[in-house]
């Protein structure tokens, strides 16, 4: 317990009022009912454990007070639950199961169950997360996912929407245990809340141990208070075995974020842990603890909410689990009747479809139809149509532009360049964080009405935000369609122009192998505009790797709009230069997985994305010098890629060239060649790309040497002119062609 003077010092750093919306009878009742449920059914769930009859559980017996008192006393500030964002760990049961109670709802243990036996009952995800990855977004609780610490990006990030969105009374809540607080997601989450001014709560709770790692080997921040101070976030502590000064602790941290719309921090300490972190622990019941539950219960039957026979309390008994020791009074005995019940409901009820494993890998894609390209050459830059494409997004889709240096500065690349002037309140500088900048944009993301449009200043930096982006694929998936995150992240790719080693990485290779991302390269300045537009209409994570040396370039076949006077074009590509916003055509669309043939040919295939494709159409020319004809395949989308289309060429040409500006080692050409050899046995093939070399050096004759150039191309595509088939008693010369028209 605290001692004198640490409790005079908090309630002064609190500025709590005793006697403010003291909770009623009948509420405190209730509060002791649902930890009572929440406790009882997470220790059958350790019982079954125990006897080896379910997989693995997680759970958090100890945390009930804590829990319940918590949400009591955020629904004193926040009525509905549109306007709040809490994003729990596995420990949050008691807390949620409240919350959503004072809501009406009276299912949620029988959630929980589901989602611990794996039913396809289970509304949250079908069977596809492991218990306690609570998902309920009716009640404003934001999806869990296994990695801790990743909740409190989401929770920043989703109050970030609630700024953009004008919503000026809600609030977020990120939750944490205290050996997360080593992660660097905290310093993240800190960085945003302080820098932006955001309405959410960062809470620790302090059970004194992660997994079974204690404070003094296994967390730096020694004073929470001193922390938050250094953040300039007001900082609140309480009890976590006192359902009172939690109670009271919270409604003042509530009501500052929400009246003043800044953060805070909740410091809960002295929780106790009764069962080890989950099944792969110790699960005995630890009676060496004090116990909240029993002491809440005493305490209500000397305030008379309980009578004595209702409450919990310890008895001798002998055995290793809690109910060996615990005499459950006349709720409990009436709880225990009911949980057991409803385990016995669940395991009738039936379990998922294995083929049900393939459904929800993505939203539904727009259903947009491409408009046929002019034959006249646009004049609109890559960047300008980002440009365009960014301002459109920001006016008709809840764009929300942000990144490092997007706005006073309109990005390195210049891509976002006018925009700050156009929408000064929707493109907003980011700390120089990309974890930050990706992990707030999926918390913004998760509003339906907006969409998160982060830019991250070059690629690759992109990579430590790669747990993100694992997340981001997975979140349709594991939500079985429930949950889904609005987001178009941006960044520059491809070696080019000396950026040697980190300013010159291709990331097809690292991006590609996620599942539920949309992953698009677009080569010209009407695929990247249309491709954008449509990503901005999905209600999913898109992906775009913008080749460096386009951004200046005008690529491609004019958009609908574009002028065709000569001083026209002039002038409105001076105004691009400029770093203006050009206005084109709103109804401008790609589709999603749609290659395109930029040229075609009868001899060989060359399939490519983004500054690739022209380095295969100029290798094209090279090659039709020497009596080759090559058809040049630019697949747009990389993941999922148009392989229709790359099988009907190929089984026309009867040979295969993949080329990128990525590595060929282990890369996604690799991807696209083994597709194709698969569906044509025999196929003569080749999958190249950039050496395989750690890095780009800064040296521009190094950088040539490394990077993939046209005679690679045309090299390649006379290799498999040429390439004999060894079969099982001769060598003999692959058909010309698959398919015979």
């Amino acid at each position: 317990m605290a001692t004198a003077t640490q409790q005079s010092e908090k309630n002064h750093t609190n500025g709590k009022q005793s006697n403010l919306d003291a909770p009623t009878r009948e509420e405190l009742r209730l509060a002791y009912t649902v930890a009572l449920e929440s406790r009882i059914l997470e220790e059958h769930i350790v019982r079954l454990a125990s006897r080896g009859e379910i997989k693995f559980g997680i759970w958090g017996p100890g945390e009930e007070i804590h829990g319940t008192a918590f949400s009591l006393a955020i629904s004193r500030v926040i009525k509905d639950p549109k306007n709040y964002g809490l994003v729990p760990h596995y420990r949050s049961g008691a807390l949620v199961a409240m919350w959503t109670r004072i809501h009406g709802y009276t299912n949620f243990g029988l959630d929980v169950f589901r989602q611990q036996l794996s039913k396809v009952t289970d509304k949250m995800s079908r069977g596809r997360q492991m218990v306690n990855h609570l998902d309920m977004p009716s009640f404003g609780v934001l999806p869990v996912q296994s990695p801790v610490g990743m909740q409190l990006g989401k929770a920043a990030g989703y109050a970030f929407g609630f700024k953009h969105k004008g919503i000026n009374n809600g609030m977020t809540v990120g939750i944490i245990g205290d050996g997360t607080s080593a992660e660097g997601d905290l310093h993240d989450t800190m960085n945003a809340m302080s820098v932006w001014s955001l309405p959410t709560m960062v809470m620790v709770t302090d059970n004194r141990v992660a997994i079974s790692t204690t404070p003094d080997s296994g967390r730096g921040i020694k004073d929470f208070k001193s922390y938050a101070a250094g953040f300039d976030v007001k900082y609140f502590s309480c009890d976590g075995r006192d359902f009172f000064d939690v109670y009271e602790t919270t409604l003042a941290a509530a009501k500052y974020i929400s009246e003043e719309q800044k953060p805070a921090f909740l410091y809960v300490h002295d929780l106790p842990r009764f069962n080890g972190h989950s099944s792969a622990a110790d699960m005995t019941f630890d009676l060496s603890q004090e116990d909240p539950m029993v002491t809440m219960g005493a305490k209500f039957v000397e305030m008379g909410v309980l009578d004595k026979n209702e409450s919990l309390r310890r008895i001798k008994g002998e055995g290793r689990d809690f109910f060996s020791h615990h005499d459950l009074g006349v709720i409990g005995e009436i709880i225990n009747g009911e949980t057991r019940a409803m385990m016995e409901q669940v395991r009738l009820e039936p379990e998922p479809e294995p083929s049900s494993v393939m459904d929800h890998i993505y939203a539904p894609f727009p259903d947009v139809v491409e408009p046929t390209a002019s034959e006249n050459q646009t004049c609109i830059s890559y960047a300008g149509a980002i440009r365009a494409a960014m301002a459109h997004t920001i006016s008709n889709n809840g764009g929300v532009l942000v990144g490092q240096d997007v706005g006073n500065l309109g990005g390195v690349m210049t891509a976002t360049a006018g925009l700050k002037a156009m929408f000064p309140d929707k493109v907003v500088d980011a700390p120089l964080n990309e974890p930050l900048i990706v992990g707030t944009a999926m918390g913004l993301g998760l509003h339906k009405d907006l969409r998160a449009l982060p830019e991250i200043q070059f690629g690759d930096y992109s990579l430590n935000a790669f747990h993100w982006l694992v997340l981001l694929g997975n979140t349709y998936w594991c939500s079985a369609g429930q949950t889904t995150v609005r987001l178009t992240l941006r960044m520059p790719s491809d070696p080019f122009g000396g950026g040697a080693v980190y300013h010159s990485m291709s990331e097809d290779g690292y991006f590609t192998p996620i599942p539920g991302l949309v992953i698009l390269m677009p080569s010209t300045s009407w695929d990247i505009y249309g491709l954008l537009l449509t990503a901005a209409e999905y209600d999913g994570p898109v992906v775009v790797l913008e080749p460096k040396w386009m951004y200046r370039q005008n690529l491609g076949p004019a958009i609908e709009g574009e002028p065709t006077d000569p001083d026209e074009i002039k002038a409105l590509k001076k105004a691009i230069m400029r770093k203006e916003v050009p206005k084109l055509s709103q109804d401008h669309r790609v589709p999603f997985s749609k290659g395109v043939i930029r040229r075609s040919g009868d001899d060989v295939t060359i399939v490519a994305w983004g500054r690739a494709v022209w380095t295969a159409l100029d290798a094209a020319k090279e090659l039709e010098k020497q009596g080759i004809s090559a058809e040049v395949i630019d697949l747009r989308t990389l993941v999922p890629p148009d392989l229709d289309l790359v099988y009907e060429s190929v089984g026309r040409t009867g040979r295969l060239v993949v080329a990128a500006e990525d590595r060929s080692f282990a890369g996604f050409v690799r991807t696209i060649q083994g597709h194709a050899v698969e569906k044509f046995q025999g196929l003569p093939s080749r999958a190249i790309g950039q050496k395989n070399v750690p890095g780009i050096a800064q040296n521009l004759k190094l950088e040539n040497w490394t990077v993939l150039k046209i005679a690679d191309v045309v090299e390649a595509a006379n290799d498999v002119m040429n390439t004999e088939i060894a079969g099982d008693t001769q060598t003999q010369w692959i058909p010309p062609r698959f398919f015979v028209s």
